[in-house]
This record gives C-alpha cells, sequence and structure tokens, in this order.
C-alpha cells in the first residue's frame, strides 16, 4: 500500500518536473546569478549570523499591527517608487547619488560645520567652480519642477 503511495507521488513529482522544467530552469539561472554577484552569500550570512540572534525582534516587528498598516498603507508608494526606478535616467541618477553618499555627506558635515560666513565674494567665486555651478543649476531646476508639481496639487 505505501509502495503505491509512493509510486503515485513519484509519477505526480516527475510529472510536475516536466511540466514546469523552463520554470525551474530560470529559477536555477536566477540563483546562479545570484551567487556570483554574491548575494546568496549575503543572504546566507543573515541567515547565519544576523537572524539566530534578532529572530524574534524581526518577526515581532514585521508581524506587529504598527507595521502591517505601515505596510498596506505604502503600497501607492512602493509602485511610484518601483516606477520611479524603472526609468534608467532617474535609476541611474539615484545610483551614482547612492554609491557617493558617504562623499556627499562628508562634504555636507564638513561644510556645515565651517564657522566662516559666506561673503558675496565667496558666493561669487563659487559660482565659477563647475562642480558648484552644475550642482545649483540641478537643484535650481529639480526646485523648478518641484513648484510646478505642487501647484498641481492645488
Amino acid at each position: 500500500m505505501d509502495s503505491d503511495k509512493n509510486l503515485i507521488k513519484d509519477n505526480e513529482l516527475e510529472s510536475a518536473l516536466e511540466n514546469n522544467m523552463d520554470v525551474i530552469l530560470a529559477l536555477l539561472r536566477l540563483t546562479e546569478r545570484l551567487k556570483q554577484a554574491g548575494i546568496v552569500q549575503a543572504l546566507d550570512h543573515i541567515n547565519n549570523e544576523v537572524l539566530p540572534d534578532n529572530f524574534d525582534f524581526f518577526a515581532r516587528a514585521f508581524t506587529s499591527k504598527d507595521m502591517l498598516e505601515t505596510i498596506s498603507k505604502s503600497g501607492n508608494t512602493m509602485i511610484s517608487l518601483l516606477f520611479l526606478l524603472s526609468n534608467r535616467e532617474m535609476g541611474d541618477m539615484i545610483k551614482a547619488i547612492s554609491f557617493n553618499s558617504q562623499g556627499i555627506a562628508e562634504a555636507i558635515q564638513s561644510g556645515a560645520s565651517g564657522s566662516q560666513p559666506l561673503s558675496i565674494l565667496k558666493i561669487m567665486g563659487l559660482l565659477k567652480d563647475p562642480e558648484f555651478a552644475t550642482g545649483l543649476n540641478a537643484m535650481i531646476s529639480g526646485l523648478k519642477a518641484l513648484g510646478s508639481v505642487l501647484k498641481k496639487l492645488d
């Protein structure tokens, strides 16, 4: 009797494998790319080193009423972010800022700790700096676009 059940299960498994071979191969290719990129090792590290000590905290945090409400309320935001990142230019800009965020943060902190007030001559000198001019033009254009969007909300 057990051998009949096992035979049926084996046949069902074999049939499922044959019918879904394309899916299985696609998942294997994806897994190999994740492995080559180091993501599998990172997940393995998290599983072995981070989760054992923090699993209860993560479980409570991700199943709490507040977290579930936050996730459900942020659905539209997530969709808009995915749309945003699907645009190649925007994705490239976000990656450029993200990958250089440490340097940007250090520059901001360094500039904020300066005790000298900016004089008109110093600002005029900065305007001749191509990097400063590019950043300032980008911020002004961004603020103008933001203002246009906010006017539409009224």
